[in-house]
């Protein structure tokens, strides 16, 4: 049981790696301008888990953070200006009284569920392969799309996740961020091997 090779040794492993990961991105979040690339890099490590390979975590995820720097940095610019926008325009139309506010907040949201189906999928689809910037935007937004039941099912998860974490707040510390992007990137993965075989 207690054999290196035994299922607590194992368990244990795991919470260290998925603790460790988690600390790494917090830290590398505190400049601010750095929360995409180090998104990019802990979507990195995750590959090479569900990949089974065994790399080191803190090397890997200087590697991957390096890599990724430049385009999830202006990913992250642009992600970020869309969100502002879709937020900006949901908050003045739950406000203002027009006789084209349902219409105007289907296109509202439609337009953020086409967001969300995006953004889900860009970091996966970075640190799996190299793709020029509009490469990027384009084939997350049909990967989100491919198996859409998938993605509702990491929607869910990650929903349900967000909920117990804020519940149980020493979750955001050792668990959140690495615990979400590896079941994303999971998904993905399935996503990746049905393309591959179809």
């Amino acid at each position: 049981m207690f054999r290196v090779d035994g299922v607590v040794y194992r368990i244990c492993t795991w919470i260290y790696q998925f603790a460790f990961l988690n600390i790494l991105f917090l830290i590398s979040c505190i400049p601010i301008i750095t929360i995409f690339p180090a998104a990019a890099a802990t979507f990195g490590v995750v590959r090479d888990w569900v990949k089974k390979k065994d790399s080191p975590i803190f090397l890997t995820y200087l590697r991957q953070f390096k890599e990724n720097f430049k385009q999830s940095f202006i990913m992250g610019i642009v992600i970020t200006t869309i969100l502002l926008i879709l937020f900006v325009d949901f908050y003045l139309l739950t406000n203002l009284s027009t006789s084209f506010n349902l219409i105007m907040l289907s296109c509202i949201s439609f337009a953020g569920f086409c967001f969300i189906v995006s953004v889900m999928y860009v970091f996966p689809l970075m640190v799996n392969s190299q793709y020029s910037f509009k490469e990027l935007m384009m084939n997350s937004f049909k990967f989100g799309l491919y198996k859409i039941h998938l993605t509702i099912i990491n929607s869910i998860f990650v929903l349900g996740w967000i909920f117990i974490s804020f519940k149980f707040s020493f979750l955001l510390v050792f668990f959140f961020f690495s615990i979400s992007a590896y079941f994303t990137y999971w998904i993905a993965n399935v996503k990746f091997t049905k393309i591959t075989n179809s």
